[in-house]
């Protein structure tokens, strides 16, 4: 089997250079206590400056961008640019074309909270609305912030979640996962979650609170990445070993909050080979999928317009399968009183033999 190196770190959130709450420095802070290996800062509309970028604190900071259409109303198509190294934020008024730019720069796109719910009390939502479009890099399937909005029903509802967040974060929507199954039935399409922490303060009548810090955040939503090799704090190495990894998909979202996600694995063995998330397999005889989880949770392969393929309450589940497909595993686990998302990995593509 190939030995892979895991890495866990935080992307999409953002400082005082756009409307986060925090310094730069702060949010390295943050991630250092909770033991991140690396975070990428996607401040709104700017980039900051990027000779800030390496190892700091232990974690590697790296600074890209969140871009948007300003002048747009509704707002809505915000697209995480990562990768780019070059501020790319002209070519924000036609998605397309901002896709396109970055794909020429080598960079990646990540379409951010494409499905947005409002709430009586915060109806501004940022959905993405331009569909008509091809060549991004995947989809933000799990927004952690933007995951609260829509439990905001009254000012007492939203006392209780500024205290309790833990009690209503249940994982992506629904209709985001049928969203993604839908584009990965045309093409391979990476899934990320971002925490899009801001680290707000909020007035609650007589209460004044931070909702959702930096360091919560960090400790919640991660993304988990497998690299060839182990990180060697050389900057430019181990930022495009990151990259790709998030490129090709070989990462998975892990609500590390619930339990660590740590030593998590999803494999599919054929003939002689082993391969991993965001592999692509000719298919030429049966596939064997082997999925192992750090804890017991109940565990989903999921086949993309089928649905459920195998499940089983446990640690482990093996299948067999020759039906081509994009493969992916949800994991869920009961914390809190509910059943909540756990693990979401990327696919393994199991393409139709061509003679």
């Amino acid at each position: 089997m190939n030995e892979y190196h895991e890495y866990r770190g935080n992307i999409h959130m953002h400082t005082t250079f756009s409307d986060g709450a925090g310094e730069p420095d702060a949010l390295i802070e943050s991630a250092a206590r909770a033991g991140l290996d690396f975070i990428i800062i996607t401040d709104h509309n700017v980039l900051v400056d990027q000779t800030r970028e390496g190892w700091q604190n232990g974690v590697l900071t790296l600074f890209d961008i969140e871009v948007n259409d300003v002048n747009l109303r509704p707002e809505a198509n915000h697209c995480l640019t990562l990768n780019v190294q070059e501020d790319v934020t002209r070519f924000a008024s036609d998605p397309q074309q901002l896709i396109d730019a970055v794909r020429e720069r080598g960079g990646l796109t990540f379409l951010a909270h494409p499905i947005d719910k409002p709430s009586p009390l915060i109806p501004d939502i940022y959905p993405w609305n331009a569909w008509d479009i091809e060549g991004f890099t995947g989809l933000e399937i799990w927004n952690f912030m933007s995951e609260f909005r829509p439990y905001v029903t009254s000012k007492r509802m939203a006392i209780v979640m500024a205290f309790f967040p833990q009690l209503f974060s249940t994982g992506p929507y629904p209709e985001m996962l049928a969203k993604w199954d839908e584009w990965l039935q045309r093409r391979p399409t990476v899934a990320i979650g971002g925490s899009d922490a801001h680290a707000r303060v909020f007035n609650l009548g007589v209460l004044r609170r931070r909702f959702l810090p930096y360091e919560y955040c960090f400790r919640a939503v991660n993304m988990h990445i497998l690299t060839p090799e182990p990180f060697q704090k050389n900057l430019a190495r181990d930022r495009e070993m990151l990259y790709e990894a998030l490129s090709v998909g070989r990462c998975w979202l892990g609500y590390d909050m619930l339990h660590a996600t740590e030593g998590f694995r999803f494999v599919a063995h054929s003939a002689h080979r082993v391969h991993h998330m965001g592999d692509q397999i000719s298919l030429d005889g049966p596939v064997i999928f082997e999925i192992t989880t750090p804890a017991t949770a109940h565990i989903r392969l999921i086949r993309a317009g089928t649905g459920v393929v195998a499940e089983t309450q446990g640690r482990s589940l093996t299948h067999e399968t020759s039906h081509p497909g994009a493969y992916r595993v949800e994991v869920w686990k009961r914390r809190w009183f509910k059943s909540r998302g756990w693990i979401f990995s990327n696919p393994i593509y199991l393409n139709s033999h061509v003679t």
